[in-house]
């Protein structure tokens, strides 16, 4: 499956500015958008957090497939390689997912992933709201640097790779190639690609 099926833009598939919100598209599908991404410390420091899946069918199967883990990479390759000011990545990973194998299992698997591409201060804490009860929050911070920018790439590959396997086998008992828009068709009508564009600032 076509690695570039994975992209970032802004609202109205603009490119990406810094501390705008930034949307993830697969294929033709907008799949979810981080929003608001503030930045801080002189617009040296950027926040992840607020992520949340568009509402479509579409998309809703493509998160069952750990999408969700292929988009925190790919917005996080993005703003490292193309926010030339931002050099500090702050974390919050606190989204229920549905089938996940337990909470605290989650927040583990949260935490290797973090740990995976040298994000440092990785914190576990629980949710306080108590509609939230036995969720927990898992924060991080990751500093640009060479050596964790080629664990950030490592990382975002071997997650494509799994993800793609999972099409793959969701793909197979209908005898369909795994191609992003080829699986979307299944779900929504066809679209116009949105725009995007690498960012130089």
């Amino acid at each position: 499956m076509d690695f570039n099926a994975l992209r970032c833009s802004g609202r109205d598939g603009t490119p990406c500015a810094p501390g705008e919100p930034i949307c993830v598209h697969f294929g033709e599908l907008h799949a979810a958008t981080v929003d608001p991404v503030p930045l801080g410390l002189g617009g040296t420091r950027i926040h992840l957090e607020h992520y949340t899946p568009s509402a479509d069918e579409a998309s809703r199967r493509l998160h069952k497939l750990n999408f969700g883990r292929v988009s925190l990479l790919g917005v996080s390759v993005h703003i490292a390689e193309h926010y030339a000011d931002v050099t500090t990545i702050s974390f919050v990973l606190n989204r229920d997912i549905e089938g996940c194998g337990g909470r605290m299992r989650l927040a583990g698997s949260r935490t290797a992933l973090l740990q995976s591409i040298g994000a440092e201060n990785i914190v576990i804490t629980p949710r306080p709201e108590p509609e939230h009860a036995g969720q927990f929050v898992v924060a991080a911070t990751w500093q640009y640097n060479q050596e964790n920018l080629a664990a950030l790439n490592a990382a975002l590959v071997a997650e494509w790779e799994i993800f793609s396997s999972r099409m793959a086998h969701a793909d197979a008992s209908a005898g369909r190639t795994p191609r992003a828009n080829a699986w979307l068709r299944r779900f929504l009508p066809r679209r116009g690609r949105p725009g995007g564009g690498r960012k130089t600032e």
